[in-house]
């Protein structure tokens, strides 16, 4: 009867029996049990019940890649948050993350999401995070679970399950599942308090926590706990890291404008960059035209004699302007060198941010055979990041008789009128934030029935109120009218009275958005009146709200004694989940006329109803060749139905997933396993009812490369509106995900677990966000998606439907290895105290391909280091990727030295430079080179306990913990995305940006 009391306490009462797992359990090794050491220094087997299975069973018998970081490793290594730890999972990619916004101004910035192989796409997520084995409400619009929400405090071990988990936990599992399990049998009191900072003196970053655990009498036990972190992020890559002022990114050396008007390229005979490829990764990245004075675009219609000039300080002349080499003729995108700033003046190193976090967990028994028990948590996060202010697109016109032009400028123009490029950030600053409050309750009951059988039903509900802000959004028809100043006594008579007015305001009917307009001299620095940023700038807001709500029941035992070897268990469940939300936009006007918005209003509903079933049949035991042979089903039923709150249409889809799996105990430690399974992935919330507005024709997201127009520069010939957004016509995903691997755990050499399992994920009808570009291209080529395009003839495009697709398929294929060896120093001499432990962790991923239908090419994304491609729906890995853990424990005393290794990678899988085989400057996929270097970073941890009270394990802890121990710099990767250039020189997802850094602090243990 304890023992199953105790199940359902560290199970969440039972809570994880909500849905099917088909695997079985797993434990602190990818492959090895969680270990304790006996009385003889023995490794022993703890019981844990995990993730992979509905069916309670105890030991070493998962049969599918799995890894486990338990509190105790974490404490050591210095972690204090749970995003940290996932970070530590080779399989995992850390697209989202607070060392990842850059200029990109996002709802989720500073959130931090498991993405396990890479797999999520930018507006979902294909990997399930749970907490407690069941699921938290989603945190973003994309159905994410940004893990800064959990106390970090309170977690026990972290369990991750890579590989398809659907008919476990139903939807999002594609990649797998990350499962959080928080300490709800702490007993007594836990205080912690720490600080870390980078070794030049940035990213401060202050945390502090408290847990209490007690029991209530002989019948129930209470913890709860609170956490909270701050962090003061770190500033302007390019002002506050030497290896960003070198300012590496990737240049187009096709069709670019030369200062007198003329033509170069890769692709143009004769000309100055001709001889050289059509992608040059060089230094200096600086926007085209980009310069705080206000520069002459070297386009038309400006007289070619007044080109390249910039305003003086206070914009009473001119003086020439270098505008370096690489310049698109659209006078838009990255160009080396030259005058103006860097391309990484607006980005964040690391994101400002701070978080609240409660917890509380209570449970009761009421009877000898039932328990009640309750779980709460509340949550507030907030988070900003800097960026880049929109001036005058290049499309906004600046007219010769401009009352504020010097007048050398006006008699270069002789009389036609110009584009100016400026940037004004120094004014202007723009600021996106967000912030958050998260409520989730459950109340639920389980016990037993008869000596057999368990069964657990609880109920959930979590809430999700994120605000977020963006200032200074530029209004472009306030804009435009404020940037056409005039005389007023010039224009209405012929007289100047130097009165400066905006010329609409002048006009016989006046639009009425004219009123209020004063207007805007952006020639030279800091001639921007305040009245003026008010009129033609304007802050935008974004409000999201979401609920959950989940029932779910299960019942799990053993049918009979089985054949022999054991009895057979099962288990059965079903779960009601019902999702809901908006997304809206204040009250703002005219907000479809903005630069930058947040979007249209949307939302919707999501109503899930599943069933599933599992079976656990034990085969052979104890026999010759046959420790064990274990067979292992399970089965889930989903029903998605989503209601459509934009447009009234509603939808209704049946899916099954399903999962067959095996164990084979050979003996001597040899263990063979194995698994087949079909998973499944509807479309989320942001997939199914985000509504976009079409992006501005023109602009850098506003235009695209022509088919039909030869010779065209790469960055776009053909300006048109672009429709993004999510699609309600999508369909679920499927899955077919198989493992086969080998364990190893050699009696011969006492405590030593090996595991190496190959895995296969292939997905069909991936949900995808295609560019623009893309989708065009595909039609030149390919004849597909011709129906996403809109031609007022052959030669002139006139709008894209870039809203999200099932697309192909993806294939992902590598191997998981993972090595645990645990050496007691008295097993080398018997008067040596202490324990030596090594970890290590790595996943070789040699395939990853990507194929838009089957009539396209298939592209292998493998090893591919450099930019992330296709809106970031997937993020490629290197193809070796290992993380490693080598420790020493002596009493009180830890020390632990970590080690991850990034390889030599590909910078692009779809270019071709000097080190791959076909490599030709005159074709249009060559680059000057299209190797990531490689790098690997270590780490140092240390702590010492210092025994108070009255002794046993109270204590206090002094611990410290070096990152990044030999300050390695970032390799040379550029093309993150951004406004028309790239978030970094550097792929933050892989490669360190913080530089080294420490943290150091006090445990208290009573």
């Amino acid at each position: 009867m304890k023992q199953r009391q105790k199940f359902i306490r560290k199970c969440g009462s039972g809570t994880a029996m909500i849905s099917v797992a088909a695997a079985l359990l797993y434990t602190g090794l990818c492959a090895a049990p969680a270990m304790a050491q006996d009385e003889d220094g023995a490794m022993a087997e703890q019981p844990i019940i995990v993730t992979g299975t509905r069916i309670k069973q105890n030991g070493f018998n998962e049969p599918t890649p799995a890894t486990v970081f338990d509190g105790e490793m974490t404490r050591d290594l210095g972690i204090v948050n749970a995003g940290d730890i996932v970070e530590l999972i080779p399989q995992n990619s850390a697209f989202q993350s607070d060392a990842t916004a850059g200029i990109t101004a996002g709802a989720d910035v500073g959130a931090s999401f498991a993405n396990l192989r890479g797999l999520n796409p930018s507006s979902g997520t294909r990997t399930l995070t749970l907490v407690n084995s069941r699921r938290f409400v989603p945190t973003s619009d994309g159905g994410a679970v940004d893990l800064n929400l959990v106390p970090t405090a309170m977690i026990a071990r972290v369990e991750t399950v890579t590989g398809g988990a659907s008919a476990a936990y139903g939807s999002d599992a594609i990649a797998g599942v990350v499962n959080i399990i928080l300490d709800t049998d702490l007993e007594g009191l836990r205080l912690q308090a720490d600080y870390g900072q980078t070794f030049r003196g940035d990213g401060e970053d202050y945390h502090v926590s408290g847990v209490y655990g007690t029991s209530l009498g002989d019948r129930g036990h209470i913890v709860f706990g609170g956490e909270y972190q701050k962090k003061k992020g770190i500033g302007d890559c390019w002002d506050v890291r030497q290896w960003c002022k070198e300012g590496w990114d990737v240049f187009d050396n096709d069709g670019d404008i030369l200062p007198d008007g003329s033509t170069t390229g890769y692709n143009i005979p004769g000309s100055p960059t001709y001889g050289l490829p059509n992608y040059i990764i060089g230094r200096d990245s600086k926007q085209a035209f980009n310069d705080a004075h206000g520069v002459v675009r070297n386009r038309s219609p400006a007289n070619p004699a007044a080109r390249n000039y910039r305003f003086n300080d206070d914009g009473t002349g001119i003086i020439q302007f270098d505008p370096g080499d690489y310049v698109n003729a659209n006078t838009f995108g990255s160009r080396s060198g030259g005058d103006g700033v860097s391309t990484y003046a607006d980005s964040d190193l690391q994101t400002p941010s701070q978080r609240y976090v409660g917890y509380f967990y209570g449970e009761y028994e009421l009877a000898d055979a039932i328990k009640a028990y309750s779980e709460v948590t509340y949550a507030h996060t907030e988070a900003s990041n800097s960026g880049v202010t929109a001036g005058p697109r290049s499309t906004f016109f600046i007219q010769p008789d401009n009352a504020y032009l010097p007048q050398e400028l006006v008699d270069l123009l002789d009389g036609t009128a110009f584009s100016l490029g400026k940037d004004v950030d120094n004014q202007i600053p723009a600021y996106n934030s967000a912030e958050a409050d998260i409520w989730r309750a459950m109340i639920g009951v389980g016990g037993d029935l008869g000596e057999n059988w368990s069964w657990d039903a609880y109920y959930q509900y979590g809430n999700v109120n994120k605000h977020r802000d963006g200032r200074y959004s530029r209004v472009n028809t306030e804009f435009q009218y404020a940037l056409d100043a005039v005389d007023e006594g010039e224009f209405l008579n012929g007289t100047a009275n130097g009165n400066i007015v905006c010329r609409e305001t002048l006009a016989a009917n006046p639009d009425p958005r004219s009123q209020g307009c004063q207007p805007l001299n952006l020639f030279g620095l800091d001639n921007l009146t305040e009245g003026a940023i008010n009129y033609a700038y304007r802050p935008v807001v974004q409000d999201f709200k979401y609920s959950q709500n989940v029932l779910a029941a299960s019942i799990s035992g053993s049918l009979f004694d089985g054949l022999g070897a054991g009895p057979v268990g099962a288990a059965l469940g079903a779960e009601y989940r019902y999702e809901d939300g908006d997304v809206t936009h204040g009250d703002t006007p005219n907000y479809n006329d903005y630069a930058f918005t947040f979007g249209s209003d949307y939302g919707g509903s999501i109503k899930v109803l599943e069933a599933f079933g599992e079976v656990n049949v034990p085969l052979l035991a104890d026999r010759p060749f046959f420790d064990l042979l274990e067979l292992n089903g399970a089965v889930r039923w989903t029903q998605n139905t989503a209601d459509n709150a934009s447009t009234g249409e509603s939808k209704k889809t049946d899916a099954v997933s399903y999962k067959l799996s095996g164990i084979w105990d050979i003996g001597g430690g040899v263990r063979l396993r194995g698994s087949r399974s079909r998973d499944i992935r509807a479309a989320g919330f942001r997939e199914l009812f985000n509504q976009q507005v079409p992006t501005e024709e023109g602009s850098s997201q506003g235009i695209v490369d022509n088919f039909n127009i030869p010779g065209s520069p790469g960055l776009g010939d053909d300006p048109t509106p672009i429709l993004n957004g999510g699609s309600f016509a999508l369909e679920p995903e499927s899955a077919d995900t198989t493992t086969a691997g080998i364990v190893l755990r050699p009696d011969f050499i006492r405590g030593l677990r090996l595991s190496v399992d190959w895995y296969q994920i292939e997905v069909s009808d991936t949900v995808t966000t295609l560019p623009g570009q893309r989708i065009v291209d595909f039609c030149g080529e390919f004849d597909l998606f011709c129906d996403r395009i809109t031609f007022a003839s052959p030669t002139d495009i006139t709008f894209v439907d870039a809203r999200q697709v099932n697309l192909g398929s993806l294939e992902v294929r590598g191997f998981d290895m993972e090595l645990d060896y645990r050496l007691p120093l008295s097993d080398i001499a018997e008067d040596w105290s202490g324990q030596v432990n090594l970890r290590v962790l790595a996943n070789h991923q040699y395939d990853f391909k990507v194929q838009a239908d089957r009539t396209t090419p298939v592209i292998d994304y493998a090893g591919q280091t450099g930019p992330v491609l296709l809106g970031g729906d997937f993020n490629p890995s290197p193809d070796w990727i290992w993380t490693g853990f080598l420790s020493y424990d002596n009493g009180p005393f830890n020390t632990t030295v970590s080690v991850r290794h990034i390889p030599e990678g590909i910078y692009d899988v779809e270019k071709t430079g000097p080190e791959d085989e076909g490599y030709d400057p005159t074709l249009p996929d060559s680059i000057n080179t299209n190797r990531v270097a490689g790098v690997t970073y270590f780490g140092l941890a240390m702590s010492y306990q210092i025994p108070v009270g009255s002794g046993g394990d109270q204590n206090v802890e002094v611990f410290g913990a070096i990152e990044n121990l030999f300050d390695q710099k970032p390799s040379v990767a550029p093309g993150g995305g951004g406004l028309g250039g790239s978030n970094y020189p550097t792929n933050p997802v892989y490669f360190d940006t913080f530089g080294s850094r420490f943290r150091a602090g006090l445990r208290f243990r009573y």
